[in-house]
């Protein structure tokens, strides 16, 4: 690999870390990227993290805004790490999840709109559509020459990439889990099931994966 695609694929990764691992490390589970997922969370404290709410604002919008957040960090991790993986059980994951939480993230902004018109957005600097129109299209993988799988061992991506969407699952169950309670909009508790129901079982399966993957 070039210097220069070293340096580009580098920052490729370090992206996906802090939309992936950095919302793992805000819920106090960075050390659970090490080891299959545990438990483990800080709610609350000093910032305002993913995960944490403020007691000002409404809690339906800052769920929405931080859920549509984290299901873009799933959406470009999976393109981006295991999308083109030797493994078609990995390849049949990505798809699942940008799917899915594509749909849901459609369904998300629809009801922010509804609800909440154009409220300025109480989580993350960036447009979650701009960051998607940066990493997305291929442009990445245009500047690295090839994909992450490409540029690291196959075994590496993949594993990495379950080793942090593990706990980034767990934070989306977590943060479900309290929407059951908190949410004013039934549809929104709805939603949250939902999520609870899917991802659970996304991260048995992940598990299973990433047992076999270090057997």
């Amino acid at each position: 690999m070039t210097r220069a695609r070293y340096l580009v694929a580098s920052l490729v990764l370090a992206v996906l870390l802090v939309l992936v691992a950095g919302a793992a490390f805000a819920s106090g589970r960075m050390g659970s990227m090490m080891d299959h997922g545990g438990e483990g969370r800080n709610h609350g404290g000093e910032g305002h993290t993913m995960g944490s709410f403020d007691e000002e604002q409404p809690f339906d919008l800052q769920f929405i805004d931080q859920m549509i957040m984290h299901h873009q960090g799933a959406i470009m991790s999976s393109e981006h790490m295991i999308a083109d993986s030797e493994r078609p059980e990995l390849r049949e994951l990505a798809q699942n999840i940008q799917q899915s939480q594509s749909e849901q993230i459609e369904q998300l902004q629809t009801w922010r709109q509804e609800w909440y018109g154009h409220a300025e957005r109480t989580f993350g600097m960036m447009d979650p559509t701009q960051m998607e129109e940066m990493m997305g299209e291929g442009h990445m993988e245009e500047m690295m020459g090839g994909s992450m799988q490409g540029m690291m061992d196959g075994d590496m991506a993949d594993t990495m990439f379950l080793r942090m969407m593990i706990p980034h699952h767990q934070l989306a169950l977590d943060m479900s889990e309290e929407a059951l309670d908190r949410a004013k909009h039934p549809e929104l508790k709805e939603f949250a099931q939902r999520i609870i129901d899917e991802q659970s079982a996304e991260i048995e399966v992940m598990q299973d994966y990433l047992q076999e993957i270090e057997a």
